[in-house]
């Protein structure tokens, strides 16, 4: 009796070592499945676009050359504000006086050339300031009506003056904020909005004007350009003055009121 049951429990041992065998392959499968799908999932997560928007951060090297930038152009600043004039050119024989000043409030700061700058000792007038500003955005104006002329053979010359001036509008806004007028009152894209207002009576006016001397006096396109704009820019300053202002005042404060 005894023996048959060791033999049965043998051979239920033995039909047993099947079953474990089975067991380990079950583990060993689902082993396979799980590591088959731990990579399709790091494959996943590799390929997402969290990794390319991590790779389109600003990396250190591009913070390291902007703050190159601003260190270069802070020792431009300085190096030009301790230039001096010399003695024997000046009246105050005792004391240095530079060549320029308040061009760091100008680059660095709020304020405008015509408020902060001094040449020589001198402080230049708003107007020429202006004058400035003004001829530098008409050599830019001039290029744009050259290419509507010549590149896309917009063969109107009152249609060349009207666009090329309204282009033009987006940078007189921002040369005439460091020379002339300070800083934007209300935001940026408030006082450009008020600047094309101000702007859209002289380009309408302006514009009736050119093709008046073009299509009834017939003079040439150049001539009618030059013209145009000899009257507009006195005009122009005159509104400029007076949007540039509205609803407050420019934060920068004359040099005249700086001194004791």
């Amino acid at each position: 009796m005894s023996r048959e049951r060791t033999n049965t429990g043998g051979s239920s041992s033995a039909a047993g070592i099947p079953a474990v065998a089975s067991l380990r392959e079950r583990t060993n499968t689902g082993g396979s499945m799980r590591s088959v799908e731990s990579q399709d999932l790091e494959s996943v997560r590799l390929m997402s676009p969290r990794r390319y928007s991590n790779n389109l951060a600003p990396s250190p090297l591009s913070k390291n050359s902007m703050s190159n930038v601003a260190t270069r152009r802070r020792r431009i600043v300085d190096w030009i504000q301790t230039q001096y004039i010399p003695k024997a050119f000046t009246r105050q024989k005792t004391q240095v006086v530079p060549w320029v000043t308040g061009l760091d409030r100008v680059v660095f700061g709020s304020t405008s050339a015509a408020e902060a700058v001094t040449i020589a000792g001198i402080q230049p007038p708003r107007y020429l300031w202006y004058m400035i500003s003004g001829f530098l955005c008409d050599i830019l104006q001039f290029t744009f009506d050259f290419f509507l002329y010549h590149a896309f053979k917009v063969n109107d010359a009152s249609l060349c003056w009207a666009l090329s001036f309204f282009i033009s509008i987006v940078f007189r806004h921002t040369s005439h904020r460091y020379l002339v007028f300070g800083d934007y009152i209300g935001g940026y894209w408030a006082s450009l909005i008020r600047m094309y207002a101000g702007y859209s009576i002289i380009i309408v006016l302006s514009t009736i004007f050119n093709a008046l001397v073009t299509k009834v006096w017939h003079i040439s396109h150049g001539i009618a350009w030059v013209s145009t704009l000899l009257w507009t820019g006195i005009a122009n300053y005159f509104i400029l003055k007076k949007i540039w202002s509205f609803g407050g005042s420019s934060s920068g404060t004359p040099v005249s009121q700086n001194r004791v």
